[in-house]
């Protein structure tokens, strides 16, 4: 995979692979050098090599994204049409002397009612970064702190609520404990991210390729199209790169350590890490009691003082540090006990265990609850979805209205699901049930009563609404019924095991892991195996214009998924030639 050049400390890739299932072996080597501390040299080779083009590609067509262009008005469809070697060489050719386009922005909602500014790179770009990110990410990921959880493969938002859930019901075992947190809140965070920090954090982390770091630099200067006018972008990683949420994690990674290391490495001023760890918790803080996702974090500690110390610390940590400001409005000392902070759509609390015969303990537990003014937001925005459907006259229209519908409730049932979420599903349902009578009685006002039917006689989602004999509003098509399904369904079940922190995709037992860990049977997509077709085919193929970089692409999916059985004869493929082409 690599040929060390000084010992173990640097690695110069010498790049040998040509297929997906090497492309993942290289990664998974990457990752155990990066664990070691190893540098790399020869990343670009990677980066342009055929196999991570076309593994890139395919990530960005099966986004919805894709369907989107940016400032050049070129969506991925353009490339997919081309011929393979063509769109290869493009991305090579852009590459060797790269001079990536403005992005093109725009504004999406937040929350708060203000505005989230948003990039929108060129296609080309995107495949561009997307490539860049596969190879890199691995040796990032082998030296981010364990307890960040945002924009990270194979974790979510679940875990990290889970993680302060885990922490609060270890380390609490008296109900008349304080707990104490600090949430940080940094202003305007990926808007103003140094970016000489930032490559200088990628070459501590061991990208040693300055050709490489040089093109992740022009990405982030390249700026963006706003009402038509072209403007600089000297700070910060513009949100909607596929690459940003990675960088951003790389220049917040010394954060989380700078927290980590006060409590995960013995102090200067005691001999054994014990005698530390007991020094620690005196002054009130405790291992493993910062956690991060994305730009929001937390952390947890036993006194008010020393939350309020640790306040004024990293307030000057972020300013001289990391060029960046803190909040003080929206940066709280927070009581568990009391209020709960807000994360990520929850509020986490420190109560009491509920009382039965066989648990009288009087120690703290970890309650996590749906934020409900987050939620009474996204149900307000669900129930005008509702009341559009009497603006469609077709009936296919309205079924697929209602088809989005059920997908909004699905989604955020499952995002609660993890809490204590009980109140806030009969919440949803009431109010969708209410939004929906209103909506059949405007359009059916002599007969809305007969359409409300069992859930488990709806013809959509019907494995979901099996068994259940709850009502709700359908409509008929030919014999068929098709209606809102209930958020109260989602048997997700709350997650008392921690999270494991081995799951990775670059490991052989992380991603074994993975697989147990969501109790689920379905396994990880297979590798694409390698489908070699002769010069003479491909050139009859692109001559006849049938095939593209598209059908090159899938094929070998296709090959996965068939089991090496053509579709239509169901006889194994031993060899390609012009007559099988012609004759299947």
């Amino acid at each position: 995979m690599g040929d060390e050049l000084r010992g173990d400390s640097l690695v110069h890739l010498n790049v040998r692979f040509s297929n997906e299932a090497d492309l993942k072996s290289l990664l998974d080597f990457l990752y155990d050098k990066a664990k070691q501390g190893t540098k790399f040299t020869g990343l670009l080779e990677a980066v342009i090599h055929e196999v991570t083009i076309v593994t890139a590609i395919h990530n960005i067509k099966s986004n919805k994204g894709s369907k989107t262009s940016g400032v050049d008005k070129i969506k991925m469809d353009r490339y997919l049409q081309m011929p393979k070697d063509e769109v290869i060489n493009l991305v090579r050719n852009a590459l060797s002397d790269y001079k990536p386009k403005p992005a093109k922005r725009v504004y999406i909602d937040k929350s708060n009612g203000k505005k989230r500014p948003l990039g929108i790179p060129t296609i080309l770009d995107r495949i561009i970064q997307e490539c860049v990110r596969i190879v890199i990410e691995p040796i990032c990921e082998a030296q981010f702190y364990p307890h960040s959880y945002g924009f990270r493969p194979y974790r979510a938002q679940k875990h990290a609520v889970r993680d302060i859930v885990n922490v609060i019901n270890a380390s609490y075992k008296s109900s008349e404990q304080p707990v104490w947190a600090l949430e940080g809140d940094i202003k305007g965070c990926f808007d103003n991210i140094n970016h000489r920090l930032l490559l200088q954090k990628l070459w501590r982390l061991g990208i040693h390729d300055k050709r490489l770091i040089k093109i992740i630099g022009l990405m982030l200067k390249s700026g963006y199209i706003e009402y038509d006018m072209f403007k600089n972008s000297n700070i910060g990683t513009m949100q909607g790169g596929i690459i940003s949420p990675l960088l951003a994690n790389v220049y917040l990674n010394d954060f989380d350590w700078y927290i980590g290391r006060k409590y995960y490495n013995p102090h200067r001023r005691c001999k054994y890490k014990c005698n530390d760890s007991r020094r620690l918790k005196w002054l009130g803080v405790n291992p493993k009691y910062n956690f991060r996702y994305a730009d929001d974090w937390v952390i947890l500690t036993s006194t008010k003082q020393e939350a309020d110390r640790l306040k004024a610390e990293l307030t000057k940590y972020f300013m001289y540090k990391m060029k960046l400001e803190l909040s003080q409005e929206k940066t709280k000392v927070t009581d568990l006990k009391t209020e709960g902070i807000h994360f990520l759509g929850f509020i986490i609390k420190a109560e009491k265990p509920r009382e039965t015969p066989e648990n009288n303990k009087q120690h703290l537990v970890g309650k996590p609850y749906p934020d409900m003014d987050r939620l009474t937001k996204k149900v307000k925005n669900l129930c005008a979805k509702i009341r559009d459907i009497r603006n469609y006259s077709a009936i296919n229209s309205r079924i697929a209205q209602i088809q989005y519908i059920n997908s909004v409730i699905m989604g955020i049932a499952e995002y609660i699901s993890s809490s204590i979420c009980s109140h806030a599903l009969h919440v949803i349902d009431r109010r969708v049930n209410n939004s929906a009578f209103s909506v059949w009685k405007r359009i059916y006002p002599d007969r809305y009563n007969s359409w409300q039917i069992p859930l488990k006689h709806l013809s959509n989602l019907p494995q979901r609404h099996k068994d259940y004999d709850s009502k709700t509003f359908a409509i008929p098509v030919e014999g068929m019924w098709f209606g809102i399904t209930m958020a109260f369904i989602t048997h997700s079940k709350y997650e008392q095991k921690p999270f494991n922190q081995k799951m990775t995709p670059y490991t052989e037992e992380g991603r074994k892991i993975y697989v147990q860990y969501r109790n689920k049977h379905k396994p990880l997509p297979h590798n694409r195996p390698s489908v070699n077709t002769s010069d003479d085919i491909r050139l009859a193929v692109y001559a006849t214009g049938k095939y593209n970089f598209e059908y090159f692409m899938n094929r070998e999916y296709a090959f996965n998924r068939d089991k090496g059985k053509c579709k239509c004869c169901k006889k194994g493929f031993i060899r390609f030639n012009t007559e099988a082409l012609s004759s299947c």
